[in-house]
């Protein structure tokens, strides 16, 4: 039941308000402003109902003080039997939701502390909704900003920063839906390995921030990172299948507060700096900033000598791929396990010499029975394998859905390109079994690693 305090020093005025609201409310009372000031901190009502006038503490300055200790606005309605419009004023100054005359009837007291109460449950649920992230139900960036804000300031714990680890190859090789799936999954995964007490949200595209409370030490923050790691790959694969072959993962950057210190933008950065320091040696895993990060150069010095070993072993990589080339006058067909291989560093090779291609996610859906589908399905990779370009590569993601990669292409010879594919296609038997859904994304030498 919704808790209402009434401050009064007249014991008849307390009487009369209670027993008007006492049917629908739970109703706490106190004699005094100081009074009150306990009792509100003690029970937290959703309202308060003062008396304007009391000796000692009138009931501005007792608003004033509860706010000052709760840090936020205090829904108050005064009682008074002042007529005069300064009183009015400045009660609505302060914050004042209504005021009432003395003397009142019971029942007007009644419906105006309802219209208050449903007033702020709507601009209460309008503020979750402006700062609830729609696709994961998790709080959006600024929401988390300003929970994690106030947490940082007064509360101990650890502050992480969670980054999915390959997941653009999710909606390169699956689509932006499955992409979806995978991150309201984890967003799942993330609200069955916490407490309600725990601050989780949504910061960016695959970055999620989470602040355990009161868990102040690396085995926490270790089992955590373990549980996550395990079940987003479990999720994934029920979501993906058994084959999936993509190294989906988490990494986690933490800091202690307020070991760390209080100030959340600047907990940010170091839990930031410590996930740098997980993606940079073999991801999947956690970092806790420590003193060997604090005098680390905001360049990221060791970059550069990572980037080179990257490419090295690309490089090796592709050699071997390479080898099993068969028919060197069609597009490169390749496994999943091998296409992740060539993604990833054709990727990195487009953005680091600022080269430009094209990347096409095909799925077909059937109009037919599985049987001609499945048929219709190895029929549309033979005539795309025959009618791409030799320098083009293309992987079965799973029965019905063709990834293909186009590496040194125009945007004008892309669309071209698609319409040849498409026509083609559109010549086989074949052709008239499913229907293709198409999605494609430019690559440049500006967009993130994969």
């Amino acid at each position: 039941m919704t808790k209402i305090l009434i401050v009064d020093d007249e014991p008849m005025m307390l009487m009369i308000a209670k027993r008007a609201l006492s049917k629908n409310y739970e109703i706490l009372t106190a004699g005094s402003g100081a009074e009150g000031i306990e009792v509100f901190e003690r029970e937290e009502p959703a309202l308060v109902l003062s008396d304007l006038m009391m000796p000692e503490m009138n009931g501005f300055e007792m608003h004033q003080q509860m706010q000052e200790r709760a840090g936020h606005k205090i829904p108050i309605m005064f009682m008074t039997a002042d007529e005069s419009e300064e009183i009015e004023g400045k009660g609505f100054d302060v914050g004042a939701q209504d005021f009432i005359r003395k003397p009142f009837r019971p029942d007007v007291l009644l419906r105006r502390v309802e219209n208050i109460l449903g007033n702020l449950d709507t601009i209460r649920g309008l503020t979750e909704k402006a700062m609830t992230d729609k696709l994961t139900g998790l709080l959006n960036k600024s929401g988390a900003i300003h929970r994690l804000t106030e947490a940082c300031a007064s509360e101990s714990g650890s502050l992480m920063i969670l980054d999915l680890d390959s997941f653009k190859a999710v909606n390169d090789l699956y689509g932006h839906a499955m992409g979806d799936k995978i991150l309201s999954s984890f967003a799942e995964i993330i609200r069955f390995h916490t407490r309600r007490s725990d601050i989780p949200g949504r910061i960016g595209g695959d970055e999620f921030i989470l602040f355990l409370k009161d868990r102040c030490d690396v085995q926490s923050v270790a089992s955590l990172t373990e549980r996550l790691n395990q079940d987003l790959v479990q999720t994934a694969k029920q979501l993906m299948g058994e084959d999936m072959s993509i190294p989906l993962g988490v990494s986690v950057g933490a800091v202690f507060v307020p070991e760390h210190g209080a100030d959340y933008a600047l907990l940010f950065r170091m839990a930031d700096k410590a996930l740098y320091t997980v993606k940079q040696n073999g991801k999947h895993g956690y970092a806790v900033f420590g003193e060997e990060l604090a005098g680390a150069e905001d360049g990221h010095p060791a970059a550069a000598a990572g980037g080179e070993k990257t490419m090295a072993s690309g490089l090796q990589s592709l050699d071997m791929i390479f080898a099993e080339r068969s028919e060197p006058n069609t597009a490169f067909t390749v496994g999943k396990e091998s296409f992740m291989h060539l993604y990833r560093f054709i990727l990195r090779y487009i953005r680091s010499y600022r080269g430009c291609g094209f990347k096409l996610l095909f799925t077909l859906e059937p109009e037919c029975d599985e049987a001609a589908f499945a048929a219709a399905s190895e029929k549309f990779g033979e005539v795309m394998e025959r009618t791409l370009r030799s320098s083009d590569i293309m992987a079965r993601i799973r029965q019905g859905q063709f990834f293909i990669l186009l590496p040194h292409i125009r945007e004008e010879e892309f669309e071209e390109l698609l319409v040849h594919l498409l026509e083609t296609w559109g010549q086989e038997p074949e052709a008239k079994n499913v229907r293709i859904e198409r999605e494609y994304e430019m690559i440049t030498g500006t967009g993130p690693d994969a």
